[in-house]
């Protein structure tokens, strides 16, 4: 099934927080295509996954960011509070779409379960938008604007044509100038990014601090990953699914006897 698209009300987020270049960047890019709707976080809340706020309430202050002057709203919470937030409150009319970005680094592999960025899109997903998480493989990226035009192109093609319900689609940008972009490739997700290394500074046993050594591993030899896709200049696109259930496993259990329980019995999908 895919959506019917049409002038279309986009929800804008990151996890860089409202003042982040790329967030900026990425509002840019969507001049022309929708009805713009920005909700973000106050403060950077990068790797918080699909985090939420359970413990107090929010503050929601409107205010201006990036130098365009546009406006939005700033949330001291975590992405998935901003998205929650726009759905059930401050948005007049439901968004059709989710946008969340542009994070200021990768996030490919296995780093889309930790991602703000990604799980701002995810939340998306799951309330029934269709949701897009666009990054770029630098922290201080030197070409952001550049890739904001080509971001434009790649947006506009997803806008006009849709997507699979409850699908995310995963962008990530490399940091080349225009002229050296190589294109579009449709990717699968790579592995890990990097093997981390602990090591600990106290004095009795495990009582002290930990400092972490992200080694980054080798993902570009698999040629249709993300990873490598980015690497070699391409934009690379991944599409994700937020449904977490391993439907051969599902079949796999059901014949499992559980000894005096009896077999196990595997609901339909209209009990799910």
């Amino acid at each position: 099934m895919k959506y019917n698209w049409r002038m279309t009300r986009i929800l804008l987020t990151n996890d860089d927080g409202i003042d982040s270049a790329g967030l900026a960047a990425l509002r840019r890019a969507l001049d022309g295509l929708g009805d713009v709707v920005t909700i973000a976080p106050a403060r950077n809340h990068s790797a918080v996954a699909r985090g939420i706020t359970i413990d107090r309430s929010l503050h929601v202050e409107r205010r201006p960011f990036a130098r365009e002057g546009y406006e939005g709203f700033a949330v001291d919470g975590t992405p998935v509070d901003c998205v929650r937030i726009a759905v059930v409150e401050v948005v007049a009319d439901a968004p059709d779409i989710v946008v969340a970005g542009v994070n200021l680094g990768g996030n490919m592999g296995a780093d889309v379960t930790y991602s703000g960025t990604v799980g701002a899109a995810l939340e998306g997903a799951l309330r029934g938008l269709p949701g897009v998480a666009v990054s770029i493989d630098a922290r201080e990226p030197g070409h952001l604007d550049e890739m904001t035009l080509v971001l434009a192109t790649v947006l506009g093609e997803v806008i006009g044509r849709g997507l699979p319900e409850q699908t995310v689609l995963n962008i990530n940008l490399p940091d080349v100038p225009a002229a050296q972009l190589q294109g579009v490739r449709v990717t699968d997700l790579g592995g890990a990014s990097c093997s981390d290394r602990f090591f600990i500074d106290g004095r009795d046993g495990h009582d002290g601090e930990y400092h972490v050594v992200c080694e980054r591993l080798d993902n570009v030899a698999w040629p249709h990953n993300d990873f490598a896709a980015v690497s070699q200049g391409f934009v690379s696109l991944t599409p994700l699914r937020p449904r977490y259930v391993d439907e051969a496993a599902l079949d796999e259990l059901s014949r499992w006897t559980f000894g005096r329980l009896g077999s196990a019995s595997r609901s339909s999908g209209a009990d799910r």
